[in-house]
């Protein structure tokens, strides 16, 4: 058994793992024991080189990171579940008004495996100091891209939280979770807006030192600053760092918000043999698909739309990620379709449809990608990293997009060929004068727009009888 390591204030103290019925801990002067064991529910076996780490934590604030009070981390070995555990916490570092919990992971080189999903409490407030845990499956399905370099120096998954400046509201409170597959969900609240929340998908990378984070969904991209374990700062879109006496930081939870809540997703579909799985644009990661909710209006979609068994169908969806009984094996994640959009045949991810001629896409829940404004072509400058943009969501009218320097959201009226915009606001970045200029037009031209038309693959903003914008449909990968 390992001896524990105590450093000053409070830092991390850790006592070796050993299987249970062999742990006869002993409290030091000035600790507290906290002990227990952890386990799952699936029957299957660790491999020697799996990790169990096992940490109390200081949860009274759910706006800032939890400090880690005690820490154990300890392959499995030749063990299995459950594995018992001891941590001696600093009887200074416990203060009676605070909460505590426990919180454990279970990784296999560097991939997360399973993780309490729920608070175990601990030390004050009546809670006990012996807790055994169960941790949650979460598994990537088969055919996932291979995860990012998580040379990162904190666990995964982790949540991010911050708010922002905005140019015209109190500020935009962002929540970035990121998970250990490379996968993240970006939410957005603009505060004093009516519209919103606002979720963004995409995949994660980090550069081989683990201190800068690319956040790309689709052409976009954001940069972050890994300053700490426990703070990310956003970069400009060259990667430097932003001058600015704003709250540029987004500061590490508590608890993880994981990404469970419904989104709308965009993604190749395929069935064939029985099995459904869907691919996201954003994030290239694959999933299967549960066959509840609204899968039948999806696979109905699917035989019909189709141009070959088993061919993908670029769809779109409201949905969610859940961990499901699995026809073999132990549960896995899953995707369920909570209510089916609609489907472009003939397009994939990454491309546009291979006969735009014949092939009408929607309004709403399109990516348009701006290529003319007042008559002149718009290209992306070199330094220019995101492409001016709008999205009108097919739920609650909502407008989301970016405007040449800023992120843009508001609401729409449409009704039969009438368009218009309103209650819009950005986010509060500084850009170099011709992005600033840019920027000024789209929001102008929006303001003034009262009428829209579709032919192939093109959007035309109208005012009156003027043509203000053309957008084309991009299928993102």
């Amino acid at each position: 058994m390992s001896k524990p390591i105590a450093i000053a204030m409070w830092m991390v103290v850790a006592l070796a793992v050993v299987p249970t019925g062999t742990l006869h801990a002993q409290p030091a002067d000035g600790f507290v024991i906290v002990s227990g064991s952890a386990a799952y529910r699936q029957r299957i076996a660790m491999p020697p080189d799996a990790v169990l780490t096992v940490r109390v934590e200081d949860v009274s604030r759910a706006d800032a990171p939890a400090p880690v009070l005690a820490e154990t981390r300890e392959p499995f070995g030749g063990r299995q579940v459950p594995i018992a555990f001891s941590l001696n916490v600093p009887s200074a570092a416990i203060d009676p008004r605070f909460s505590y919990a426990v919180r454990a992971t279970i990784t296999v080189g560097g991939e997360l495996r399973f993780t309490t999903t729920r608070s175990y409490a601990v030390l004050t407030s009546g809670a006990p100091n012996h807790v055994d845990l169960v941790l949650d499956a979460v598994q990537p399905a088969p055919g996932s891209t291979t995860a990012p370099t998580l040379g990162v120096g904190f666990a995964l998954p982790a949540t991010f939280a911050g708010v922002m400046p905005c140019a015209d509201c109190a500020g935009v409170a962002q929540t970035l979770t990121l998970r250990a597959d490379g996968l993240y969900r970006l939410r957005r609240i603009y505060l004093d807006k009516p519209d919103g929340p606002f979720a963004e998908l995409g995949r994660w990378t980090a550069d081989e030192r683990g201190k800068r984070l690319t956040l790309r969904s689709g052409s976009e991209s954001l940069l972050f600053e890994v300053k700490d374990n426990a703070t990310l700062r956003l970069l400009d879109r060259l990667g430097q760092p932003i001058t600015s006496n704003a709250n540029l930081d987004l500061r590490r939870t508590a608890q993880v918000d994981p990404i469970s809540e419904p989104l709308r997703w965009l993604g190749e579909f395929r069935y064939l043999a029985d099995a459904a799985t869907f691919t996201d644009c954003a994030s290239g990661l694959r999933w299967p698909v549960a066959m509840t909710a609204d899968y039948q209006t999806l696979e109905r979609n699917y035989l019909q739309s189709r141009s070959a068994p088993g061919a993908p169908l670029l769809v779109s969806f409201d949905g969610r990620i859940e961990v499901r009984p699995a026809m073999e094996g132990p549960p896995r994640e899953q995707m369920v379709v909570d209510r089916f959009g609609s489907s472009q045949p003939g397009a994939a991810c990454g491309s546009e449809a291979s006969d735009k001629g014949n092939v009408m896409v929607e309004l709403k829940d399109t990516y348009w990608k701006l290529i003319e404004l007042d008559g002149a072509t718009v290209v992306m400058a070199p330094a220019q990293q995101r492409e001016v943009r709008i999205t009108l969501a097919g739920e609650g009218s909502r407008l989301f997009g970016f405007s040449g320097c800023n992120q843009l959201v508001g609401a729409y009226v449409q009704e039969s060929s009438a368009l218009r915009f309103t209650q819009m606001a950005s986010t509060k970045m500084a850009c170099v004068p011709p992005f600033m200029e840019l920027e000024s037009q789209v929001l102008k031209m929006l303001g003034a727009t009262t009428a829209y038309r579709i032919e192939g693959q093109q959007l035309t903003l109208l005012g009156g009888d003027q043509v203000l914008a053309r957008f084309e449909a991009v299928y993102l990968r």
